[in-house]
Order: C-alpha cells, then structure tokens, then sequence
C-alpha cells in the first residue's frame, strides 16, 4: 500500500458514517498492509482514535497490530491525565493570582469535544494571556518550577503568537521531533498573547473580540475560559492551514474539524462573516472542505459553496485541487542534514508560503524575508561559514 492509501484507510475509519464491511472490504482491496496501518497512525497521532473505532468493529485485525494500537492509547490517555493534572495545578496558580487565560486547542478539544480525553494527543499547553497580564504569567511559571526560553518574534519564521515557552526540567526526558511520540513527562506550556498565525510574513490575525466572546467550561478540575464555538472553529482552520503552510502534522488538527462539526450548534452565518472580517476565509475553506472531503465533516454543501464563493479565484482554484497527497507531501519530509538542504527547504518554505498570499504584495513580503538572512538559524550557519560577523540587518522582516 502506498502512504497515502494507507492514511486514506486510517481517515476513512474514522468517518462518522462508516460501517466496519465497507470499511474492511476497502481496506483488503487496498493490500490489507496491518503493519503500515498501525505504524503510521501512531506516527500521525491517530492511533487513540483509530483504536477505539477498530475495536468496536467485528473486524479480523492482528493481534500484533491490535496491541500497538492499544498500547499507544493506553499511553496516550496516561500521558493526557498527566497533563490536566498539571493544567489542574497552574489554573489553580492563575486563580489565585486573578489571571483569568483562554484554554486553547488540545486541552480544549480533548476535555470538550472529543468522546474521551485520550483521543486527542496533545504535546503542550497552549493558554491565551492579554499582554498586560504576560508578564505575571511567566512570573507565576518561574515560581512553579517552570523554566523559560525566549525568542524574539522577528527571529526564524516570525512567529508572534507567542515568544517563550516554559517546561520543567524533567519535562525534556524523552522529548522527540513527532510530537506523537514524544515520552516527556510534564508538558511545555505556551503563554500567548494573540492567535495571530505568521510565518515568514504571511500574516492572519483572528484575536480582537475573541475574549470578549469567550465562554466557560471545565478542564479537569477547574473552570476556564475557552473560545466559543464559532471562533474555536475558525481558529483551528486557520491552525491546520498554518501546519499545512509549515510542514507540520496536520491530521489530528483535521480530525479536531471533524468533531467540532459533529457537534453542531453552530452559527454558519456568523462563522462566514467573522472569517471574512478577519481576511481569514482562504483558511477556513481549506479547513473545512478538506475536513468534509477526506473525513466526512458535515459541513453544509452550501457553507462550502459560499466560502468558495469568497476566496479569491487564484486561491480558491488553487484550494479546490488540494488532497491528501498533498498534504502528506508537505508535512512528511526528511530531516535535514546539511546547509545545502536547509538553504534548499528555505526557499522550497517560502514558496509554499507565498502560494498562500492573497495578492503580490503578500507575496512580496514573502520573498523579502530571504532578505535578513541573519534572523534565522540555517542564515546564521551560512554568515558563520563565510566569516561575515557583522552584518547590519535592518530590514523589517514584516514590512
């Protein structure tokens, strides 16, 4: 079986309208490769959720296979556990100090959405501070045992969501790139003051009035404050469009557009027109046809159509070819080894990230980013390799 017949076999077992003959009949049609199917959920992070639908299904499943699938569940809802305890212990922290963040993402989804907690991996703690109450945030993490790492947002990609990032020092044993896979024990917490998705100056902001909607739900033991759904869902399209655009996994972020889906009461309307005033529409058709395309979302024909409608044509033609291939294109490449490489991924990032941009002035800003060569990791080996130690970089990476 190829990789993306494989993965098109683990995303249709998840479909909400599946049956376990269509299913089983497909996958034997496919080449019935057992091995490759539980491998690569688990390194896709969907194994927990691939797990639990298999084993409610009268289906003939190896008991090798069967136990990897087991054991990453077992794991995954092990290491969840783990992680609201912790969560448990900084809200409880925030309480106290009256800081009041936004639970994102994972901790959300998981507690919220998703049948049970383990189905959802999650690798850290994504929490939405105001600027003004950062600094008492990362003072409260320093107390806790936390450690901090800083970076500036003009620095690398640009990432401006948020500039630090705390974990305790046993938290880094058994850390790994996939984040799926990672054995840590205590979970890295990300304080962010905005939802503002960036890299290498391709922008999209979705934070103002995102707090002043906010509503209430319990993670754990404690009650926090969440996005509300309409937002939720446009913040996770937008989220899995900038892994896509990253070269990030991406398909538990997927499946996170299948269960918000599922769970109704939306608002289509006001969803359509907060994407559109935040210039985030591109974002969240991709999400969602995507989502309804490989998973069976039920996202309305019409929902579709009037996104599609929106977009503008280059994009939207662009968007309306995009599939699993290439998807898993972008997100599964080879680590690099070499200045060569990493000068050839830089470019080869850059023009995935272009191919975003709504028009040319976007996509200057793009390609001006080529420009500071001094601001990233790979620019700075290269200035090394010359002997260039002092190089004026004055240009706005953003500008």
């Amino acid at each position: 079986m190829t990789a993306v017949a494989t993965t098109q076999a683990i995303l249709d077992a998840l479909k909400p309208q599946q049956t376990p003959g269509q299913w089983e009949s497909a996958f034997v049609r496919a080449g019935s490769d057992w091995d490759d199917l539980t491998v690569r959920a688990i390194v896709l992070g969907l194994a927990p959720q691939l797990h639990v639908r298999l084993s409610q299904w009268p289906v003939k499943m190896p008991p090798s296979a069967a136990a990897k699938l087991a054991v990453t569940y077992r794991a995954q809802a092990q290491r969840n556990e783990a992680i609201y305890t912790q969560l448990d212990e900084l809200l409880a922290a925030c309480q106290a100090r009256r800081l009041q963040p936004i639970a994102l993402k994972g901790v959300h989804l998981a507690a919220c959405y998703y049948a049970e907690p383990a189905l959802r991996p999650m690798n850290d703690i994504d929490l939405l501070f105001t600027p003004a109450e950062l600094p008492q945030a990362e003072a409260l993490l320093a107390e806790l045992g936390y450690g901090g790492k800083y970076k500036p947002a003009e620095m690398g990609a640009g990432v401006t969501k948020h500039t630090s990032t705390f974990r305790r020092a046993a938290g880094a044993e058994g850390s790994t790139v996939n984040p799926y896979l990672s054995a840590g024990s205590d979970r890295m917490i990300e304080p962010h003051t905005s939802l503002e998705e960036s890299w290498f100056g391709l922008k999209v902001d979705i934070t103002p009035g995102i707090r002043e909607r906010a509503e209430t739900a319990v993670l754990g033991q404690h009650v926090c404050r969440v996005l509300n759904r309409e937002d939720l869902l446009l913040h996770v399209s937008l989220h899995f469009c900038f892994h896509l655009i990253q070269g990030a996994p991406a398909l538990v972020q997927l499946t996170d557009l299948l269960v918000i889906t599922q769970a109704g009461n939306l608002d289509w309307k006001t969803f359509a027109a907060r994407a559109q005033s935040y210039d985030a529409v591109p974002y969240a058709f991709t999400g969602l046809k995507l989502a309804h395309d490989l998973l069976g979302a039920p996202v309305p024909a019409a929902q579709l159509t009037q996104l599609a409608d929106l977009t503008p044509p280059t994009l939207r033609r662009r968007i309306q070819t995009l599939g699993l291939a290439d998807i898993l294109r972008r997100t599964q490449q080879k680590p690099l080894t070499s200045i060569t490489q990493r000068l050839q991924r830089g470019f080869q990032d850059r023009a995935a990230t272009a191919a975003w941009a709504a028009d040319w002035h976007g996509r200057i800003r793009v390609w001006r980013t080529l420009l500071q060569p001094a601001r990233t990791d790979t620019g700075q080996m290269l200035l090394q390799k010359l002997g260039i130690t002092d190089l004026n970089d004055e240009t706005d990476i953003h500008g």
